[in-house]
Order: C-alpha cells, then sequence, then structure tokens
C-alpha cells in the first residue's frame, strides 16, 4: 500500500501546522485571509482538526470550488483523503470502510449535484448502520435565490430537507456562523460515539471556511484501534445491560423447551458469547445473509442462512421440528433475511432482542413477540451467566440434517462459459479460505449466489445489502474496504453494476489492494430471469459485451479474462497475490438460474404478476 504520506504528498520538514499558520510562515494568504490573532484557527482547520479527534482516519470525496478550502484543510491534517472519480463512489467507499474498521468516515463533495450524486451512497450507510459523516461545500446566503453557479438553497435545491435530521439523516445542520461550530460538534461526537448507524451531513457555505472559528473546544478520545482481524468489530461503547427480570424471563423460555437461533448483521460483535449459549442449549442456529460468520457454518449445529439465497428447503425443516422459541438476535426479519415465512417461527416463542426497538413485531405482526431493546453481546453474556450448565437438547438438528442442503463438490468441464455455482466454490477456496479478505457481494445474483455457497466461520468477513441493495455499493465501496484496512478485499458483481459504477481509476492512484471478480454474462441476468420468471418479456435487459479485463488495463489495473472453468483457480490466485487492483472478467453461463425464488415469489404476492 502507498503510504498515508505519498497519498498526502510530502509536507516539508515534517510540518503539522495548520494550513494558515504554514501559509502565514511563506508570507501567502493561500486560500485562506491573514488574520492577526494566531490563537484562532479558521473554521475548516478546526472541523478537520475535530473530526480527526472523533477516530476519523479515512475521508473519500471529489474537490470542486465550493470545498476547495475544507479539502485543503483535510489534506493538512492527520486524516488520511482519496480522491474519487463520482461522488456516489466516494460514499459507498465511506460505508464499507466504516463497516471494515468500526471508525466514522467523511465524505467531502461540492455544492449542487455533487451533493447530490452523493445522497444514495449516504442513505445506503444508514441502512447499513455505518457512521459516515458527509462534509459538503454550501452557497453563501448572500447568493442564495440568484442562480449561483451550482446553488445549493431553496430556489436551486431543498437544502431545508439537506440540512435537518429526518428521513436522509440522522443529524443534519448549515453553518451559517461560526458560533454554530461548538454545538456542531457536540452533535457529531454524540452520533460518533453511540451505538448504530450514524449518516450525518454538515452543510459549510463558501463564505464560512475562512473565518475564525473561536478558540478550540475540548473533544473526546479518538477510540482504541480495533484489531484487523477477520472479526472486525465497532470500537463504540456498549449501551447499558438488560434488567435482570428481562434476562430471567428470557432465560426461562430459551431453557425450557428446544430453543432455536437466528442472528443477523447486528450480533456480529457478540460471535464468541452466542456460540457459547448454543453450545450451553444444545440449540441449532441459522443466520441472516448479512450476518454470515456470526456462528461458525461449519459448527454442527448450524443450519444454513435463511432468505434470499438460503435453502429453499429450510422453512420447511424448521416447521417440521418445532422449536418452542426463537431468539433473534441483531437482526431486523427483513424480506431478505425471512421472506415473512411462517414456517421459521411457527408457533414459537419470538424473542426478538435489538438496539432499535422498531423492529420488533413488523417482520410478523400476527406473531406474538417478545421484544428486549440491548446491546446483544451483553445480553447474550447475561443469559449465559444466568443458566444452568446442563439443559434439555435443542431442536435436535444436527449436520446430517443439515448435509442435505449443502452444495454438491463440482468439478470442472470443458466448456466456454463458467458455471456460477463453480465459480463461487473456487472463491470459496482460493478467496475464503486461503486468505483473511472481506468479500462484498453486489445487489442481483452475485448476491444471491455468494450467500447461498460461500461459507464463513468468522463475522466481518462478508458483506452485502440487503436492505437498499443499490448496484454500485460493492464495485465502488471495495476500494474504500480496501484502502481503510490496507488489506485485500474482494467484490463479486454483475457486469451491470460494474458499468454503472467503479472506482478502479481511484484504486490505481492509491495501489488499493482491491479485486473485481465479474460475472460477465452480457445481461441485467436477476432482471432477465425475474421477469421471465413472473411471466413478462424481459425488457432490454442485453448489454453489449465488455471486455472487463481490457478496460481495467486501461486504468492501469491488471487483470485476466476467464472463459473456461479449468482457469478459475490460477485467476483467482493470480488475483489474490497482485499487490494492487486486479480484475478477474469471467465470462459466465447465462442459463444457469441464480436462486431467487423467494425474491419471486415475494414480488407475486405484491401482486406484481401478468394478468
Amino acid at each position: 500500500m502507498t503510504s498515508t504520506q505519498e497519498i498526502h504528498g510530502k509536507r516539508a520538514h515534517g510540518d503539522r501546522r495548520s494550513p494558515l499558520a504554514q501559509d502565514r510562515a511563506r508570507g501567502s494568504t493561500g486560500l485562506f485571509p491573514a488574520r492577526a490573532d494566531e490563537s484562532t484557527t479558521c473554521v475548516s482547520d478546526a472541523l478537520a482538526m475535530e473530526l480527526a479527534a472523533l477516530g476519523v482516519k479515512h475521508a473519500f470525496g471529489v474537490v470542486g470550488g465550493g470545498i476547495a478550502p475544507f479539502a485543503h484543510s483535510l489534506q493538512h491534517s492527520p486524516i488520511s483523503i482519496a480522491h474519487f472519480r463520482h461522488e456516489g463512489g466516494a460514499a459507498f467507499a465511506a460505508t464499507e470502510a466504516s463497516l471494515a474498521t468500526g471508525y466514522p468516515t467523511v465524505v467531502f463533495v461540492t455544492t449542487g449535484p455533487g451533493l447530490l450524486n452523493a445522497l444514495t451512497g449516504v442513505a445506503a450507510a444508514r441502512w447499513e448502520v455505518a457512521k459516515v459523516i458527509l462534509v459538503s461545500g454550501g452557497t453563501p446566503q448572500a447568493q442564495r435565490g440568484r442562480w449561483a453557479f451550482q446553488e445549493t438553497g431553496a430556489h436551486g435545491l431543498p437544502l431545508g430537507g439537506l440540512t435537518r435530521a429526518g428521513e436522509i439523516f440522522n443529524y443534519a445542520a448549515s453553518i451559517e456562523h461560526p458560533d454554530q461550530l461548538p454545538t456542531v460538534l457536540a452533535r457529531l461526537r454524540h452520533g460518533a460515539s453511540a451505538p448504530g448507524a450514524f449518516a450525518a451531513h454538515v452543510s459549510l457555505p463558501a463564505n464560512i471556511l475562512a473565518l475564525p472559528a473561536g478558540p478550540r473546544h475540548p473533544t473526546v478520545a479518538p477510540p482504541a484501534a480495533p484489531q484487523h482481524s477477520a472479526m472486525v468489530v465497532s470500537a463504540q461503547p456498549h449501551p447499558p445491560a438488560a434488567d435482570a427480570a428481562t434476562v430471567a424471563t428470557v432465560a426461562t423460555e430459551i431453557s425450557t423447551g428446544p430453543c432455536l437461533i437466528w442472528v443477523g448483521f447486528g450480533a456480529r460483535g457478540a460471535a464468541t458469547e452466542i456460540r457459547a449459549l448454543a453450545e450451553l442449549l444444545n440449540a441449532s442456529v441459522m443466520s441472516s445473509p448479512r450476518g454470515k460468520g456470526v456462528f461458525p457454518e461449519s459448527h454442527p449445529l448450524f443450519l444454513a442462512v435463511t432468505g434470499f439465497g438460503g435453502p429453499s428447503s429450510l422453512p420447511a425443516l424448521v416447521q417440521a421440528h418445532q422449536p418452542a422459541s426463537v431468539l433473534a438476535l441483531g437482526t431486523r426479519l427483513s424480506e431478505f433475511t425471512s421472506f415473512w415465512d411462517p414456517r421459521l417461527v411457527g408457533n414459537a416463542t419470538l424473542i426478538h432482542v435489538d438496539l432499535d426497538p422498531s423492529v420488533f413485531g413488523v417482520a410478523y405482526p400476527d406473531h406474538d413477540t417478545f421484544g428486549c431493546q440491548a446491546d446483544i453481546r451483553t445480553f447474550v453474556s447475561q443469559l449465559v451467566a444466568r443458566l444452568a450448565p446442563t439443559h434439555p437438547g435443542g431442536i435436535g438438528l444436527t449436520s446430517q440434517h443439515v448435509s442435505t442442503m449443502a452444495q454438491p463438490e463440482l468439478s470442472p468441464r470443458r466448456h466456454d462459459r463458467v458455471r456460477p455455482q463453480f465459480l463461487f466454490q473456487m472463491v470459496q477456496q482460493q478467496v475464503v479460505e486461503k486468505s483473511s479478505a472481506i468479500v462484498i457481494t453486489e445487489a442481483g445474483n452475485s448476491f444471491a449466489w455468494g450467500t447461498q455457497h460461500l461459507r464463513f466461520e468468522t463475522p466481518g468477513r462478508y458483506r452485502t445489502s440487503t436492505g437498499f441493495g443499490s448496484m454500485g455499493q460493492a464495485t465502488a465501496g471495495v476500494v474504500g474496504a480496501a484502502i481503510a484496512t490496507q488489506q485485500k478485499a474482494v467484490a463479486i458483481v454483475g457486469d451491470g453494476a460494474m458499468l454503472m459504477n467503479n472506482e478502479i481509476s481511484t484504486a490505481v492512484r492509491y495501489n488499493a489492494p482491491a479485486v473485481w471478480v465479474v460475472l460477465n454474462d452480457g445481461q441485467y441476468g436477476m432482471i432477465r430471469q425475474g421477469m421471465s420468471a413472473q411471466g413478462f418479456d424481459p425488457v432490454e435487459t442485453t448489454i453489449p459485451p465488455t471486455d472487463f479485463t481490457a478496460f481495467a488495463r486501461s486504468m492501469g489495473a491488471e487483470g485476466v479474462r476467464v472463459h473456461d472453468e479449468a482457469q478459475l483457480a490460477a485467476a483467482l490466485a493470480a488475483a489474490m497475490s497482485h499487490p494492487g487492483p486486479f480484475v478477474v472478467d469471467v465470462l459466465i453461463d447465462e442459463h444457469e438460474l441464480a436462486p431467487i425464488v423467494g425474491r419471486i415469489q415475494t414480488l407475486v404476492d405484491h401482486g406484481v404478476h401478468t394478468l
């Protein structure tokens, strides 16, 4: 990886002074006007320093005139910056960087279209429970309503909706005067240190950036660095534990009959405790797609992944064994996690534990739900401590039952196209089992194949979006994960997503160890297969042939094209050993149908079908 100083550019003699102080020392006003009072700093410098104090280590964005002074301040702060090719890509990269490290990340964009381009990625951050702070340039008040270039204001963009908390942001503000800065910083400190998602927006009108910020205000110390391993846990403090009466009630319920544990992404910090609980109760465990690895998928008590990409036989298997209780830990039980299939809960007592109480009773509104708002790790630790060391057996589903859902081992075939199933078998062998790389699957067939065929033993290595599901999140996000962790990160994506939004050029600029595995079938595969399954004729789902290896090399990356299954192992090994960005362009057999039946059925249930 390129070092931080190389990315920033060498600082003369290790000068760590603010840009303003350095400009004065050189006898130049630079971007900021000179001031007589050396005890103060400008708003732009102050915000950059405070963000670093919050634990921000990386800022991704696209520089424009409206945000140039703040980008200058970031460049001369402890924060490492990367200049992207599209604001949406920068925001997706920030989301994945935050999730990969546990730290908040910053996105910087200019006014008008720069701000709007970033919104999809920031919305994804909120859905994915990341911590992302968007800093945008703003149009000065005196220029608003006068058709200023790229105006951000009531006459250009809905400034009010973008600068207050609501549907898009957990917190938002426009700094119209330096006196607002302490309040804004306090809000940012609170959101960055609290558990859960934090999507924030700070708008900085250009005329405010160079004004004195006043004396520096107290900050919180940056959080301790998380361990960079397969297990990545947020560095934020845990909320209070559940009360003793609630713990006692749940402990009694799950220990008096067969219990089934259902883990999700929100339980990723409690893997050790959940395993101890499952083994104590002899309780079987199933996982949401985003929760893969929270419980080892090779463990004899592990059943399968539920929902999108999971085995269609799982709901019937659960129903046949009738658990007395289902303990859902850190999962929203959303459509792609459960398809709201009643067989997964049956007549069991549903106990739902989550930091967000708004999820209780939503997935199964007709089923009685016992909701408990608590930190998963703390709560499960309390349960384990309370329960006696011996208990009746759990649901009794062991590896012999699970084997009926296992995927068969495939041998390479001689053919000019690659089966997706074989591709993911090779990804399992060459990437999952031989490295500690984060693996991100893109919305679409890549997600379905990856969830079904990849198996993980630890949390934090598998990333996918089961809620927002924006195309481009993996293709751009993989660069953020690779830059932030300085470790290999692999995105498995469709050709449609790769053409929609990728940041190969950015990865080349910073020598990021990002790998793209492209399922190249010349079509929007999930759309074509989905429309056909619903009885429609696919509408314009064909994509002109694209050589993604040539595409990658044109921007300075390396790559290899695969059209035969016998080539796959060597191609993936080459990608994983290469120090910089690498594209594996895999020509996929378009006739192989992805495991998307559950999604099609919910669309039919919603009334989306032919008459």
